[in-house]
């Protein structure tokens, strides 16, 4: 069976950080970077904050840094734990967003943005777990999505808030929409299509292809997420 749906930002944002629940051990030590993905991850284990759970982000036409946040979350054994220093091993999890995804050979790649002077999460956290071996998780969605990755610094003259770097990802396993549709509903899915007016702006269309029942189920799932406004995750704004 084929279906083609539209997946709004927040529905792609749920999709992935739903399957997420599936991918990680949560019996492990689970280490989970600010992001807004990473915040509908939490908002699907249950965790919610009066606070965005972001470092930064890109909203009210500028490049922001947020100047309250949440305390870091980690998990062990689903249960929240406090730890006064970063100290990641090969058999804990790390889970860091990104802010730009693109393709190099039929092959995902991601990168992030770190207004930081230090380099932010990445410096400070993703390269020890990287050196460790950690299990890196990106989740990105193809909201997005560039054309190619170019090397850039805070070393600009003017920005639009806050100077950034982009960092790019060496090492860790990117998720997107694909491997969400194929771990959550046993779907094959492919872009078609993106973009949108009045409330679809960032939207990504795929193309799924599954059993009926799978295929049916997927639907529900985005629709649901799609129109559901309590559920939507908007407070994260």
């Amino acid at each position: 069976m084929l279906a083609q749906v539209i997946l709004n930002v927040p529905s792609q944002k749920h999709l992935i950080a739903k399957a997420l629940t599936k991918k990680i051990n949560f019996k492990k030590r689970v280490y989970i970077a600010y992001g807004s993905t990473n915040e509908y991850l939490l908002y699907h284990l249950g965790i919610k904050f009066d606070k965005p759970y972001m470092a930064g982000c890109f909203v009210n036409n500028a490049l922001n840094v947020t100047k309250e946040r949440p305390q870091i979350v980690i998990l062990e054994n689903k249960k929240l734990i406090n730890i006064s220093e970063f100290d990641i091993s090969s058999e804990d999890y790390f889970i860091k967003g990104a802010n730009a995804l693109w393709y190099e050979n039929s092959k995902k790649h991601a990168a992030v943005a770190a207004a930081d002077r230090s380099g932010g999460t990445y410096g400070n956290f993703y390269i020890k777990a990287a050196c460790r071996g950690s299990k890196v998780i990106i989740p990105v969605s193809h909201e997005k999505l560039i054309p190619f990755f170019s090397e850039t610094s805070q070393n600009v003259d003017i920005a639009m808030g806050s100077k950034i770097s982009m960092l790019r990802f060496f090492y860790g396993e990117i998720f997107s929409e694909i491997e969400a549709f194929k771990l959550l509903f046993n779907v094959k899915s492919k872009i078609i299509a993106a973009g949108g007016v009045f409330g679809n702006e960032g939207s990504v269309v795929f193309e799924l292809e599954g059993e009926e029942k799978n295929i049916k189920e997927a639907v529900d799932f985005i629709k649901y997420f799609s129109f559901n406004i309590q559920n939507r995750g908007e407070y994260l704004f």
